[in-house]
């Protein structure tokens, strides 16, 4: 029986060992993922270009990180300001009570907007929201942090630059194909929407061009563990005079670290479509282990005009909701299908009329 135990143990270490190895990531895994985190819809063959490693071997590592779940999703990212949201807001709630149930809390926060993006740190004692907030969500923000104590609220609060592009009902069926996957195929999309692959090619890429569109992905680099690296996501209060400045020196000197661009929203980079204030910098960095962290916040520290580095948040969960995504996009399809039978059948009664 002894002997019996003692293979057990030692199959369920090796089972471990193989485990954490296949999970683990290498730099040519952060240069995909770098990628994938500007546009997922690269095709495979430019990846491996840029990584230089064959198309085959790119497809493998880039399935065995889905499997792992070192990249959670695919994503699609739809400017709310086509839904009528006029400002995003990034929401830092720290010191949380830990007897506060979550739903409670998403709830009181839900007041503010819509939640987007949720992220909570290490047990729990911290939590960053994503929202797509209206016009008076300033006013808003005061009432919502005297309902959270004694938790204490930071915000920031980004104003959507307008759009010009006129949207038409095969957009919003084009939008809602690739919730459900964004690396879909233009082929697939169109035999979805019954739409052409070239009216499917042409509207994709007025969509991007327009910066109503961008694609992503959700990853989770939080467990070292695992992954053999760490994420950090970080607030850099600047003098706004020094801001270019800064951003500048961060892509010279912090390439190998950075995930997302600076001045780039958390897991959202859409930099050109929202205005936050200058006197502040928001950078997704990636590294090996804490001290290379510390290092990395210190050397941002020196940079001339910084005032104050917060790292934000080392997640242990993060979530995207984009189910409310998909209730807009439905009303709006609804909504246009009735005007144009209401217009065909105001146009048919004319004619019966002249007749």
């Amino acid at each position: 029986m002894l002997r019996i135990v003692e293979i057990c143990i030692c199959y369920h270490k090796l089972l471990l060992i193989y485990i954490l190895q296949e999970a683990r990531v290498d730099n040519i895994d952060l240069q995909i993922i770098r990628l994938l985190a500007r546009d997922c819809r690269v095709p495979y063959g430019d990846i491996a270009s840029a990584v230089g490693i064959s198309t085959s071997a790119t497809k493998v590592r880039i399935s065995k990180m889905v499997s792992n779940r070192l990249i959670q999703t695919f994503g699609v990212l739809i400017n709310p300001i086509i839904f009528g949201y006029e400002k995003e807001c990034i929401l830092w709630v720290k010191n949380i009570d830990k007897r506060i149930k979550e739903q409670d809390l998403f709830k009181k926060v839900s007041l503010l907007g819509d939640i987007f993006i949720y992220a909570k740190q290490l047990e729990g004692a911290a939590a960053l929201f994503v929202l797509f907030v209206g016009p008076r969500a300033d006013s808003k923000l005061g009432v919502l942090s005297d309902l959270l104590k004694p938790a204490k609220v930071e915000s920031v609060l980004g104003m959507y630059k307008p759009i010009t592009m006129k949207l038409h009902n095969s957009d919003l069926e084009i939008m809602k194909s690739l919730l459900s996957d964004a690396r879909m195929r233009v082929e697939d999309i169109a035999r979805d929407t019954s739409l052409s692959t070239k009216t499917v090619t042409r509207r994709l890429e007025k969509m991007r061009e327009n910066h109503i569109l961008q694609f992503t992905i959700s990853t989770d680099l939080t467990s070292m563990q695992l992954t053999g690296f760490i994420e950090l996501h970080v607030l850099i209060h600047v003098d706004a005079s020094y801001h270019q400045n800064i951003v500048q020196r961060m892509y010279n000197e912090m390439q190998d670290y950075i995930l997302h661009p600076p001045d780039d929203l958390v897991q959202y980079p859409i930099n050109y479509s929202i205005n936050y204030k200058k006197e502040l910098v928001i950078a997704s960095l990636c590294c090996a282990n804490i001290s290379t962290a510390n290092l990395i916040l210190r050397r941002i520290e020196s940079y001339e005009g910084v005032n104050n580095v917060e790292p934000i948040t080392i997640t242990s969960e993060s979530r995207v909701y984009r189910d409310w995504l998909k209730i807009e996009i439905d009303k709006r399809i609804a909504g246009s299908q009735k005007y144009s039978t209401s217009s065909s059948a105001t146009a048919a009664t004319t004619t019966i009329t002249e007749d």
